[in-house]
């Protein structure tokens, strides 16, 4: 496995603005990217957000449905499952939890929640995890900005 794995520090409880925070840094999003959401309340709120992310602009993305092809065409598929149909190099795990089929992604990206001493332990034992599964997990210290 030749993923590349990045914990990204989250230092308030909002992971779906963590998630956004991201994506806006990444600039333009190549290579497609899946977003591994928890529930579909989650994911909900997410798309809202992408879609309002500016005043003047949204980050373009779909939310996965059974239509593989039109899946396809977006660049950051928001999903339930890991989804590959629009040929994703990046995945980036809205979960508390190490997703499963890990493999064909160039790089994964899971968070660190600074601001729970619980959910930092439930991260730290995803950081182990990754090692187990033979990964070397790196870890992001850039703050998001307020």
């Amino acid at each position: 496995m030749d993923s590349k794995v990045w914990f990204q520090r989250l230092d308030n409880p909002d992971r779906i603005e963590g998630i956004a925070s991201l994506l806006l840094r990444r600039g333009r999003l190549t290579p497609q990217v899946v977003i591994l959401c928890p529930d579909a309340g989650f994911m909900v709120k997410l798309d809202e957000r992408l879609w309002t992310i500016h005043p003047e602009s949204f980050l373009a993305h779909g939310v996965a449905a059974s239509d593989a092809a039109e899946n396809a065409q977006h660049p950051i598929l928001l999903a339930l499952d890991v989804c590959r149909d629009n040929k994703p190099g990046v995945l980036i795990n809205g979960t508390c939890e190490v997703p499963p089929e890990l493999d064909g992604f160039s790089s994964i990206v899971d968070f660190v929640d600074a601001w729970s001493e619980p959910l930092m332990q439930a991260s730290r034992e995803r950081f182990r995890s990754y090692r187990q599964l033979g990964l070397d997990p790196q870890y992001i210290a850039q703050t998001e900005k307020k």
